[in-house]
C-alpha cells in the first residue's frame, strides 16, 4: 500500500494554481473563492478529491479547464497560463 494521499497529483496542481494567482494563504485563498478552509486543505493534500462543482468554479473564475484540474492536461490552457502554471 503506497504511503502517497490517494489524490496527490490534483492536490499538487491545486497548489499551483492558487499560488499562480495569488500569495494568500491556503486558507484566506479558500476563504476568498467560498471553500471551506479544511475541505480546501484536504484537496490540496491529496486526501479528497475536489468536487466536480468547485472545481468547475475554479475554472470559470480562472480560465482553467478540467481535464487540467484533474488530469493535468494543459493543451486546453491559454499559453501565458500554461506558463504560469
Amino acid at each position: 500500500m503506497s504511503d502517497q494521499p490517494e489524490y496527490q497529483e490534483i492536490g499538487e496542481r491545486l497548489a499551483r494554481i492558487r499560488q499562480a494567482f495569488s500569495s494568500e494563504s491556503q486558507k484566506a485563498w479558500a476563504e476568498k473563492n467560498r471553500f471551506n478552509p479544511t475541505q480546501y486543505n484536504n484537496w490540496e493534500k491529496g486526501k479528497r478529491r475536489i468536487p466536480i462543482e468547485c472545481a468547475m468554479e475554479l475554472c470559470t473564475r480562472y480560465g482553467l479547464t478540467l481535464d487540467f484540474v484533474y488530469r493535468g492536461r494543459s493543451d486546453g490552457l491559454s499559453e501565458s497560463l500554461r506558463k504560469s502554471l
